[in-house]
């Protein structure tokens, strides 16, 4: 495995990490999500670089995951929680929307959603490129 794939991959676990130990704590939503988001970023950014595709300086998870289908990578997810993911991302790290969802702010059942989804992801890609 290249190093720099090996770099991304270290970096969405430990954001997997992060998010694992502060789910359990409902002031701490926020940041599950945004975790949650920076697992999967991390991941897709390891399997294009695995793929020698040029990064682009992004953290749109749709245009990512799109890239990895434009390559015909075989990596099989549920776009609508991408999306939803997607959706909170630029939002949480900022006061004035607080990581909405259209709901507002995520509840804890749809924190937990965000989390087991990246970590699938995470599964999913350290699978490809280790394979």
């Amino acid at each position: 495995m290249k190093k720099q794939v090996k770099q991304w991959l270290k970096y969405a676990e430990v954001d997997l990490l992060s998010a694992e130990k502060l789910l359990y704590d409902e002031n701490l939503i926020q940041s599950v999500t945004f975790h949650s988001h920076q697992t999967v970023e991390k991941s897709f950014k390891a399997l294009l670089e695995n793929k020698n595709i040029r990064i682009p300086k992004t953290h749109d998870l749709e245009r990512l995951y799109g890239l990895i289908l434009k390559e015909r990578i075989k990596l099989k997810l549920d776009e609508d929680i991408l999306a939803q993911i997607n959706d909170v991302y630029v939002d949480s790290r900022y006061p004035g929307d607080a990581g909405l969802i259209p709901q507002g702010i995520p509840s804890m059942e749809k924190a937990k959603e965000f989390f087991e989804a990246a970590k699938d992801v995470y599964k999913k890609v350290l699978n490809l490129v280790s394979g």
